[in-house]
């Protein structure tokens, strides 16, 4: 502790400033070392922007990964399926859709850390823009999702739709409303914005991360590499993959590098991570499978990234990928606790027992709501589109 506190000293930190300072003086005279990064090419920002809807897509699908849900005390659905749904449950949500969360780290870490010479007034700045873009809308979604759990509770008809609801009001107090709104030892109410909380605590932490980077960078990513792959991390939040993505991706911004370095080598990590991923979904169970899917992870970033140079030259469907970038955020944020009650409906009413009934929701129910939130954001732009604007941190 006292190590961490003496990084995090006003002398610390003035030391550092000061080599910034430095930094930036000898850019004058060094054209090689340019002050500012430039902004990223149209193709490079075209190529980020086309992953965003594909990655909620994911993360959608991750979170309909189960196969049985708690409804009014009992347990709907089913225990066991056939290989076919298992494979492709496992091929889509633990596999494919599982570089969602980490790319996204890296963008934002890329993103947050690009071009930008560091000072306190610069990092107010910087914390201040992201009040608007992610503290509005993260107090928004939480409080709304809350709303409606506490009045779905209310109500008898509803009530059984929401019973982890129910666990709260049990142990009800101000430190367990905190708790549920902001995520301090448990996820939130709205669980899936634990990503949003974990970004906003690393931006917070962004002075520390980057002071590590620059005296310890790789010896760092070793460490959180390593805790993050064999799952030894302790600390409940922020979560080892927006430490280790998030940094990275602040790294690569502070060495004014291109996220795309690797596309000369693209065609070798889609194939590897096409064997990875045949070997990471055949041996699920495996020993082995935790440190192989996440390294599979890495190299699957690579490959998606590289994969957006491929889509450019389709410009059919980078217009309707950059058409729906836009509602990305909207179906992140509405998704749930939609997606849950409709897969709870679901549940309750189809032949759950019959052999690929499972696999027809498990691929469905994500489609038909995403599709019905890309709608109503199209239905709420040109309605409310200043409030829209409000709730979507201005995306």
């Amino acid at each position: 502790m006292r190590y961490i506190r003496g990084l995090c000293s006003l002398r610390f930190f003035q030391l550092l400033l000061c080599q910034e300072a430095a930094e930036a003086r000898s850019s004058a005279v060094n054209p090689h070392f340019p002050k500012v990064m430039p902004a990223l090419s149209t193709e490079e920002s075209v190529r980020l922007r086309i992953l965003n809807f594909p990655l909620i897509i994911g993360v959608v699908y991750i979170h309909a990964f189960s196969i049985s849900i708690d409804y009014a005390g009992e347990r709907l659905g089913v225990e066991h399926v056939n290989y076919l749904t298992e494979f492709v449950r496992l091929f889509i949500s633990q596999g494919l859709a599982r570089i969602a969360v980490p790319l996204f780290f890296l963008m934002s870490g890329y993103f947050f850390f690009l071009g930008f010479t560091w000072s306190w007034q610069g990092y107010v700045q910087k914390l201040t823009v992201r009040i608007k873009t992610l503290l509005a809308p993260y107090l928004f979604w939480t409080s709304l999702i809350f709303a409606v759990s506490f009045l779905g509770h209310s109500s008898p008809a509803v009530a059984a739709y929401f019973p982890e609801f129910k666990q709260l009001l049990d142990n009800f107090s101000v430190y367990v409303l905190l708790n549920s709104m902001f995520g301090l030892t448990w996820v939130p109410e709205a669980y899936h914005f634990w990503f949003i909380r974990d970004l906003i605590y690393l931006m917070v932490l962004s002075p520390l991360i980057v002071v590590v980077l620059r005296y310890a960078a790789w010896p760092f990513f070793i460490a959180i590499f390593w805790l993050w792959i064999t799952a030894n991390w302790s600390i409940y939040t922020p979560d080892v993959v927006g430490v280790l993505f998030f940094s990275f991706g602040g790294y690569m911004g502070m060495k004014r590098k291109s996220l795309f370095i690797l596309d000369r080598y693209g065609a070798w990590f889609v194939a590897a991570y096409i064997i990875i991923l045949a070997v990471d979904v055949i041996w699920y169970t495996a020993p082995f499978n935790l440190c192989l899917h996440r390294c599979g992870i890495v190299v699957g970033l690579v490959a998606t990234l590289f994969i957006t140079k491929r889509i450019l030259a389709h410009k059919r469907l980078t217009d309707s990928l950059l058409w729906l970038s836009g509602s990305s955020f909207f179906v992140y944020a509405a998704h749930e606790p939609l997606l849950g009650i409709i897969r709870t409906i679901a549940f309750q009413y189809s032949p759950v027992q019959l052999p690929y009934t499972m696999l027809l929701i498990y691929l469905l129910v994500p489609l038909a709501v995403i599709a019905s939130l890309v709608w109503l954001h199209n239905v709420l732009g040109a309605c409310f589109p200043n409030a829209l604007k409000v709730v979507t941190g201005g995306r």
